[in-house]
């Protein structure tokens, strides 16, 4: 009598974790997509204007911003930017800062008239590439190979460029940079151009880079593809192409926080303002998202974005709306116009 009330138990847990299962990702409805094709076949970075209700997409090879509604839809085509590359949009959202890498200039532009009202040299060959704002100053990391460095540009009445910030060699190329409000003081660099794999967290609140922490292949990461903070400023997010799971690191002393496990290979994170994790991966004929509530060891939902097209999702290529109700994504292969995926999570 006590096997067959225990089995009548054990057959009552059994549906009640089939259920649980049938919940999981891969039974979950897809959300709705839109899905857009750009005018360029190649991206370096997007920035999302709350304000204006915009996403901005620079393309280094024709030196254009691309500007979207956040539906999709292409409104606009900045051009005249040589080698646009990272984007940084003012806090008040007026003015939009474009890395010139073929003009060895910083770009302001006026959001609401698309005019360029400032081009704040960096000088002869430096090259700008990866910039973050803290506070009223600009970092941005130039150069080419072992002769790259991290300079700053002071804006406001009287803007001034710094350069050479860093001793010689610290990085093997210019490398990728972030910052946020709720890391006050913070600008957080990753090595994108050898296995080192080196992420360093300096505080510029004196006007100089100080190392607050520093580590090579945190988490076995090497070249760094993306990097994100998370809503408190507490925790990194950086993704490289192995191994192949997105790793969240304590930014105070980049150990490894938790492990989202996904698929090969990682390439793109990106971090919704309720602390949802958005973890993209390359590859070309199978999903290319993962969704995940802060610190879950399994995702709430996967998205395939092209489905046997052999597509990938770009690097660096994910943004969400401020309001986290949508997730921008972009897709792409060489010789293909991107294309814009409006994901409504």
């Amino acid at each position: 009598m006590r096997r067959i009330r225990f089995r009548a138990v054990l057959g009552a847990l059994l549906l009640v974790l089939l259920a649980v299962v049938g919940a999981a990702p891969g039974a979950m409805a897809a959300p709705a997509v839109t899905t857009t094709t750009l005018p360029v076949e190649y991206h370096a970075d997007m920035a999302v204007d709350a304000v204006h209700q915009r996403l901005y997409i620079s393309d280094i090879v024709t030196g254009s911003v691309v500007v979207t509604d956040f539906d999709g839809r292409v409104t606009r085509t900045l051009t005249g930017l040589p080698g646009a590359a990272d984007l940084v949009l003012s806090p008040d959202a007026r003015t939009l800062y474009v890395a010139l890498s073929r003009g060895d200039a910083i770009a302001a532009v006026n959001t609401a008239t698309y005019r360029t009202t400032a081009r704040y040299g960096t000088g002869a060959g430096t090259a700008p590439v990866r910039m973050a704002l803290v506070d009223s100053t600009l970092w941005f990391a130039y150069g080419d190979q072992w002769e790259s460095n991290i300079g700053s540009l002071t804006l406001g009445a009287g803007p001034q460029v710094r350069l050479a910030q860093l001793p010689d060699g610290t990085w093997p190329g210019p490398p990728m940079l972030v910052s946020a409000p709720n890391a006050p003081g913070l600008v957080i660099a990753a090595d994108q151009h050898s296995t080192a794999g080196t992420v360093t967290v300096y505080d510029v609140t004196s006007g100089s880079p100080v190392v607050r922490a520093t580590q090579n292949n945190p988490g076995g990461i090497s070249g760094v593809g993306d990097l994100a903070l998370s809503p408190d400023g507490r925790t990194l997010f950086a993704v490289s192409g192995a191994p192949y799971h997105h790793l969240a690191f304590r930014l105070a002393d980049l150990s490894v926080e938790h492990i989202y496990p996904t698929d090969a290979y990682p390439d793109a994170v990106a971090v919704a303002p309720d602390g949802t994790v958005a973890a993209g991966i390359d590859n070309s004929y199978g999903p290319d998202v993962y969704l995940f509530a802060p610190g879950a060891d399994a995702p709430s939902q996967i998205v395939d974005l092209d489905p046997g097209s052999g597509l990938d999702l770009r690097p660096h290529g994910l943004a969400w709306s401020p309001d986290g109700s949508r997730l921008f994504a972009l897709t792409g292969d060489y010789g293909v116009a991107l294309t814009l995926h409006v994901i409504d999570v």
